[in-house]
């Protein structure tokens, strides 16, 4: 079976390295989004898919457009039999779907048809769920619609972040598509329904502030969890950004929104609308990441004081 791989993000890499190294396949190619302006300079950055497949020698097409005669013309000397797409971060119109006689399939990061979209995997740890998964569809015009030929149900540890449960569920999608692809002609897949459907949206800078005040210690948590890798989750502090990487969730009798709770040389707690957190790590405004006990040997907090 001939494959045309597109992808474009880290998550990608996993199952892109899993059908390289099976026997069973032969990738024709990669498809992935053009090389992106660094945010420090102008220097070039290639998307991590890009990377991983020159290690293998790999034809690399980064196309502008997928509409136009020429993208098309390319895609099709490929003459793959079905196109495996994978955080592409794309639609890919149906001229191109058209080409293979197979068609195409999908790796995505939740069990459909829940969080649909661009973030699902931010989503289901913004939301506290306790359970995630993976799923293979097949690739429609319409945003992560198609039929299921494979699901993966994943539990959400309590120790998870974004970047612990994204590399597992790209593991677990590397397997997967290679377990689909040959069981292919086996499989029967099934119709999303529609009306248990739920969308994500792209992460901004903005969804990454904390508001001590108006957010309780369980959703300041979760959105530490989610955010990450970015924006991370932050708060202000005499003029000065704080990032937050880790935190703990600490019982409060009386609540106090954004006040200084605790402040010892290896613990800070800071009031939320419920209960309260102690951080745990945390990057102060042009700083390194550093444990709480580094930081409160630099940083003084005062008990009683407002977080603004």
């Amino acid at each position: 079976m001939k494959i045309l791989f597109f992808g474009t993000s880290r998550f990608a890499a996993e199952p892109l390295k899993a059908l390289v190294k099976s026997l069973s396949f032969d990738v024709a190619g990669v498809v992935s989004t053009p090389d992106a302006i660094g945010k420090r300079g102008k220097k070039l950055i290639q998307p991590p898919v890009k990377e991983e497949a020159l290690k293998y020698g790999l034809e690399v097409f980064q196309p502008e457009k997928l509409k136009d005669e020429d993208t098309v013309k390319k895609i099709q000397s490929y003459n793959a039999d079905i196109f495996v797409v994978v955080s592409y971060g794309k639609f890919i119109p149906d001229v191109l779907l058209q080409i293979p006689k197979l068609g195409s399939i999908n790796i995505h990061p939740s069990l459909l048809p829940k969080y649909r979209g661009p973030s699902p995997i931010n989503f289901a740890l913004l939301n506290g769920d306790r359970y995630t998964g993976v799923s293979i569809i097949s690739v429609t015009n319409k945003m992560d619609a198609g039929d299921i030929y494979m699901q993966w149900v994943e539990r959400i540890n309590d120790h998870d972040n974004y970047t612990t449960l994204h590399d597992r569920l790209s593991k677990i999608g590397a397997q997967m598509v290679l377990c689909t692809l040959e069981n292919f002609d086996k499989i029967k897949p099934m119709p999303q329904d529609e009306k248990f459907a739920t969308y994500t949206r792209i992460i901004k800078k903005e969804d990454g502030l904390i508001d001590f005040r108006n957010e309780t210690a369980i959703e300041i948590i979760n959105k530490i969890k989610a955010f990450y890798e970015w924006p991370t989750a932050y708060f202000f502090y005499k003029g000065k950004q704080f990032k937050i990487f880790d935190a703990e969730f600490v019982v409060l009798e009386e609540n106090q929104p954004a006040k200084v709770i605790e402040v010892t040389k290896k613990r800070l707690v800071i009031g939320c609308k419920e209960n309260a957190i102690s951080i745990k790590t945390i990057q102060p405004q042009s700083k390194k990441v550093m444990d709480i006990q580094s930081f409160l040997a630099g940083y003084k907090f005062n008990v009683g004081e407002i977080i603004q």
